[in-house]
């Protein structure tokens, strides 16, 4: 008897310091999740317009329409959509073997920062093709994109990978500078001579 009363004092302790220990780990867990920064998602589907986004393109001069460039647009449709009943729709005439088309956003983050930022778009093509028609591009940086050029480090394939919908990835880390500005663009390239459209839909971008 006496040694069972010398023995209970002790499990006591360990089932208190057990106690104590959980506590804490889940107090630690906790703990990393309500602190931790949560990330900054933008979300657009285009059901209510451009929202933030707004086009642009760097296109060749038409040799057959002198002083023109060739034609292209980037406009809402609703032929075919990945959530709701619009996408925007890309169209360029790539007959000349070259040219970029694309949207593009500004987002103001912390000043002299280092933004982790990945970006990612659901892009519609009407048929699938080994052929190498069109590349879909992406862009992440502190200066708004301008050129072709600008998108050379955001080639995230082709864009006749399937027929259909397919999701594109695409992310970077930058330094936001002392403006403390971000840009973001995503589009596609020509990379065969032929006119061609495809479908964009339900981009995401979120910063960490």
């Amino acid at each position: 008897m006496e040694i069972e009363e010398t023995r209970r004092p002790k499990v006591k302790i360990k089932r208190r310091f057990c106690g104590i220990l959980i506590a804490v780990i889940v107090f630690a867990i906790f703990g990393v999740w309500y602190f931790y920064p949560k990330p900054y998602v933008i979300k657009e589907s285009f059901e209510d317009g451009f929202g933030e986004w707004s086009s642009d393109a760097d296109v060749p001069l038409d040799p057959n329409n002198s002083g023109h460039f060739v034609e292209w647009h980037v406009k809402r449709a609703t032929k075919v959509s990945y959530s709701g009943q619009y996408s925007i729709e890309f169209f360029i005439d790539g007959r000349q073997d070259e040219g970029t088309v694309w949207i593009e956003r500004k987002i103001n983050v912390k000043k002299n920062t280092e933004v982790r930022v990945k970006l990612s778009l659901y892009l519609y093509s009407e048929r699938e093709s080994f052929n190498a028609i069109a590349g879909v591009c992406a862009y992440i940086n502190v200066s708004d994109p301008e050129s072709e050029s600008d998108f050379a480090d955001g080639r995230l394939g082709q864009a006749n990978q399937v027929a259909g919908w397919k999701r594109y990835e695409y992310t970077a880390t930058v330094n936001s500078g002392s403006n403390g500005e971000l840009w973001v663009a995503v589009g596609i390239t020509v990379l065969w001579e032929t006119p061609m459209t495809y479908y964009v839909d339900d981009v995401e971008v979120e910063i960490r």
